[in-house]
């Protein structure tokens, strides 16, 4: 190259100390624009008008220099408009819907890349894990005789992790930890992995791993089911009525990918009717749009609902900064990148 790229860095999500970046220069020019971007991301939530196009304004004159943008979420409508010379994107997080609206998916001649495989996956598997013991052991059971003030064993049917199966639909990053502590406990894992062309036994950490094409096996085998994959066109309302229909009685959902993945009316049924035991819900459809969760979240007994906090809590974990440092270094020697999205593929 004929000079240091400059390297923007708009993702707070990725830690303040930018300390592992600078160590590249003066192979790169870094711009630590984190408060510039988490200013401006103030001002939109505050509906402050006026000072919101101020805050753009000072962004813009930092991706206006970017040849590579670091950015996490929430992703920028307009990216490569203000970017003339962006060659090449990093998102910090695992999925890539969040760019579905933002001017850089259709920039074909910027490469993209993503956090995927490295965005907190133990941290979220052991939230899926507590999902389904909170059903298991009627945990939550409790929570429905707090406000009677008493105790009444009658409602609480509880039952054993030991030995029940556990189906991980998107066997990932994210998903193959889900299936390492399900194993540790002492369930069948089944899952499914849309690049497996047919079943295989034993494999990868699982007692069963089928293609896509399994998931209504998965569904009808299953007591836990944990929801892992993309967001894509290919998985957008995957788990409809059909799949909720084709699952065990008193089954329990718990999904940590996308809300979109969900047909949630579909699930409310399932929830009313007593078909699903229970759903424990970190994301909802329309969260990435800044839409509220719709009232019925709120207000059935068995959905417990977080706010996307399941990646939470990870200690000392570098991940996101180890993945971009590793990219920058590939990106200086011309060389291939981790993590490249595929557009078509949608991750």
């Amino acid at each position: 190259m004929a000079e240091p790229p400059t390297v923007v860095v708009c993702a707070p999500l990725m830690g303040r100390d930018l300390t592992p970046v600078r160590a590249l220069e003066p192979s790169i020019r870094l711009i630590d624009g984190n408060d510039v971007f988490d200013a401006f991301n103030q001002s939109l939530r505050q509906a402050d008008k006026e000072a919101t196009a101020a805050k753009r304004r000072d962004l813009d004159a930092l991706l206006a220099q970017a040849d590579v943008l670091c950015l996490s979420i929430p992703v920028l409508r307009e990216v490569v408009k203000q970017a003339p010379k962006l060659r090449w994107l990093h998102h910090t997080q695992a999925g890539v819907s969040n760019l579905w609206a933002s001017d850089v998916w259709a920039a074909e001649d910027v490469l993209l890349t993503s956090g995927r495989g490295h965005v907190r996956p133990t941290a979220m598997a052991e939230y899926a894990i507590a999902g389904a013991l909170e059903f298991a052991r009627g945990m939550h059971d409790a929570y429905l005789d707090k406000p009677n003030g008493r105790l009444d064993r009658s409602h609480y049917q509880p039952i054993r992790i030991e030995g029940a199966t556990m189906g991980v639909i998107g066997l990932g990053g994210i998903g193959s930890e889900v299936a390492r502590l399900s194993k540790a406990l002492g369930m069948r894992v089944i899952a499914t992995r849309r690049s497996v062309t047919e079943p295989r036994h034993n494999v990868d950490g699982v007692d069963l791993l089928m293609p896509s094409s399994g998931l209504m096996q998965l569904a009808a085998e299953s007591d836990f089911i944990a929801v892992c994959p993309q967001l894509t066109q290919e998985t957008l309302k995957l788990i409809d009525a059909q799949v909720f229909a084709a699952m065990k009685p008193a089954a329990v959902l718990v999904n940590v990918s996308r809300g979109e993945v969900i047909d949630e009316d579909a699930m409310i049924e399932a929830l009313r009717s007593g078909k699903l035991r229970g759903a424990v819900v970190d994301v909802y459809d329309g969260e990435m749009d800044g839409k509220l969760p719709r009232a019925e979240l709120f207000s059935l007994p068995n959905v417990v609902l977080t706010p996307h906090i399941s990646a939470a809590g990870a200690s000392s974990d570098t991940g996101f900064m180890d993945l971009f440092i590793e990219n920058v270094q590939r990106y200086l020697q011309g060389e291939e990148l981790l993590n490249v999205v595929d557009r078509a593929r949608g991750y």
